[in-house]
This record gives C-alpha cells, structure tokens and sequence, in this order.
C-alpha cells in the first residue's frame, strides 16, 4: 500500500527507479587472480527536468519504505532473478562483446557458469563462441585455473615481499641498537681514560 507522500507529496514528483548493479570486489578479486562482481540493488532518484541533480546509491531499508510503489514494482520484476556473483562473462577475453550478450541470453552471465555446467546445458550454448561447446567450457575451466594459479603465486610473493620488508626493519632496529650501545660504551671508555684533576695543596703556617 502506497504512503501519501509516496502518492502525492514531494516524492512523488520524483522519477524513482530500483536496480541491480554489479560491484566489483576488489578484495575477492585480488585473491581468485580475476575481476569478480557480485549484484546489489541499486536506486536512482532523479527529479524531471533537472539534469544536475540524480542519487544514485545503494538501496537501503529507508529508501524501500519511502517509495514503496517503485520497490514492490522492482521486486515483482525480480522475484525469479539470482544474484551473480562471479568473473561476468564480458570480462572474459575469449569473448566479443555480441558473444557475450549471446551467452546472458541463454543465461550464462558469469564465466564461471559456462565451466560448471552440464552438458545437456552445454548444449544450449552450440556455436555461440565460434567453437564447440566442449572447447568453449574447456577454455572457461583453463581460464579460472589459470587465475587461481596466478593469485597463488601473486600472494606468496605477497607475502615473500612482507618477510623481506620485515627482516629488514629487524636489521635496521638491531643496527641501530647496537650503534646506540657502540657509542655509549665508546663515552663510558673515554670517562674512564680521562686523568683525573688533583686538587693543589695548600701550604701550612
């Protein structure tokens, strides 16, 4: 049930559109050697005629209660939809960009959907990619080897990187503390060494 002012105040002069929109995760893509995104759901708020002023965001629980007519509508759009999480299949460069938009046809939106599939699914892609569909899914379980192999090997010299850079700040803190020790037994050694002055003696009457 739409709120008054999701119907006829302010708001609703307003042009409200709910969204997915995939996000890169840096962290998750730093450690699998290639670009992973996950879907979120998004809302642009823009007001008719102004085309400086536009929210574009993510979609939190005030923006779900404030218009409420444009969410029930986005998520009757969605109800049958599943977040992607993954390499997405346009950025997998075996693909063009017509092959991809081919594949999110027939429902394969992620890399990673092509490798995993069945091969009665398999069928569906036939020669979309300019191959057999045998080869295609090869390449695609080539191609996230690869990856995985390749952040592997990325993190050890990561974390080789991180043991050098701390055994050398080991080195310099103990040189340091060594020189420090070095010059104040020098200073000691020096007051030790210095003749001591002796008081003149005074002549009795």
């Amino acid at each position: 049930m739409a709120i008054d002012s999701d119907t006829q105040g302010a708001d609703a002069r307003l042009a409200v559109q709910f969204y997915k929109k995939s996000v890169k995760q840096n962290e998750a893509s730093d450690e699998a050697g290639r670009p992973i995104f996950k879907e979120f759901d998004f809302v642009r708020i823009m007001i008719p005629g102004d085309n400086l002023t536009e929210i574009d965001t993510y979609a939190q629980e005030s923006h779900k209660q404030r218009f409420p007519r444009q969410w029930a509508h986005y998520q009757n759009q969605v109800a049958n939809h599943e977040d992607i999480v993954g390499t997405p299949i346009d950025q997998w460069p075996q693909v063009t960009r017509s092959q991809a938009d081919e594949l999110r046809g027939l429902k394969f939106h992620t890399v990673e959907s092509i490798a995993d599939c069945s091969d009665q699914q398999l069928q569906r892609i036939g020669m979309v990619a300019g191959m057999s569909p045998h080869n295609f899914r090869l390449k695609a379980k080539a191609f996230l080897n690869l990856a995985n192999d390749s952040a592997e090997v990325a993190q050890r010299e990561a974390e080789m990187q991180a043991l050098k850079e701390e055994n050398a700040k080991i080195k310099f803190d103990t040189e340091a503390k060594l020189s420090k020790m070095q010059e104040q037994m020098e200073a000691l050694l020096a007051a030790v060494a210095k003749p001591k002055t002796r008081k003149p003696k005074v002549a009795e009457a």
